[in-house]
């Protein structure tokens, strides 16, 4: 998400380049596909281009794996090592990491060095610390007012001059303040969706979608009484900033 509007990140376009120049020194090898996780975080292995990577592993398209370097394959220290010592021998498969030097078919050893294990735990602990910086950089930010979440919330947008700041989006404050004017002169939520689906007012996801240009989330086309208890119950609608509510297990936990 760093490199913008790009249709990969300058890292892939780079890892890219580099393999292809280390296979010009390989006879009798042809690319069968690239598989790749852009935006991905290593620490988590059900990433759609790992998945299908083994899916075609597993039904024998593909008898070489070539990488950058071991990180590439994840930064989660159980599950690499878990593909290098029982995936690679089982499939009978080439294993190339070229920043490591190693080259399964060339220099066997090269799989049975200390430096393996080792390389992988350093590497999930660089994930685990920058995880850690991040949470801490957040924990700041929130307790200096900043809004840190993704989109806003309903009803606000995000100041262009200061992505941390929110201010009204009156288009989509309009409809919040017509829910709480509703609410207000005692009509009970499932009256309020059916006024808001009969005059087709935009939904808070469709206008993410459409307005803000948001490709994230689910979308749903008509108001329901979850989406008006959200509002109602949203203290963000009072001057209150509400964040942290969640938060996830762990950086190789993402629940």
């Amino acid at each position: 998400s760093d490199d913008g509007d790009k249709l990969e990140s300058n890292s892939i376009t780079n890892q890219k380049n580099l393999i292809t120049r280390h296979l010009s020194n390989l006879s009798n090898t042809k690319i069968y596909n690239y598989y790749i996780d852009d935006g991905y975080t290593g620490t988590d292995v059900n990433r759609p281009g790992y998945q299908k990577m083994l899916e075609d592993i597993r039904d024998k398209y593909v008898n070489t794996i070539i990488v950058k370097d071991l990180s590439r394959i994840g930064r989660n220290y159980i599950e690499v090592g878990n593909f290098i010592d029982e995936i690679i021998p089982l499939y009978s498969l080439r294993f190339i990491s070229i920043n490591d030097n190693i080259d399964s078919y060339l220099n066997p050893d090269s799989m049975n060095t200390i430096e393996i294990p080792f390389k992988n735990l350093m590497n999930e602990n660089y994930a685990k610390d920058i995880s850690n910086k991040i949470r801490s950089s957040h924990v700041v930010r929130k307790q200096q007012g900043d809004y840190i979440g993704v989109v806003a919330p309903f009803g606000y947008k995000k100041d262009s001059n200061d992505y941390h700041k929110l201010i009204i989006d009156p288009e989509a404050a309009d409809i919040v303040k017509r829910i709480f004017d509703m609410a207000l002169k005692g009509h009970t939520r499932q009256e309020i969706v059916k006024e808001l689906n009969e005059l087709h007012i935009i939904t808070p996801s469709l206008y993410l979608r459409n307005i803000i240009g948001f490709k994230g989330g689910k979308i749903s086309d008509e108001w329901n009484v979850k989406n008006i208890d959200k509002i109602l119950k949203n203290e963000m609608y009072i001057g209150n900033m509400i964040q942290g509510k969640r938060k996830r297990i762990s950086h190789k936990i993402h629940n």
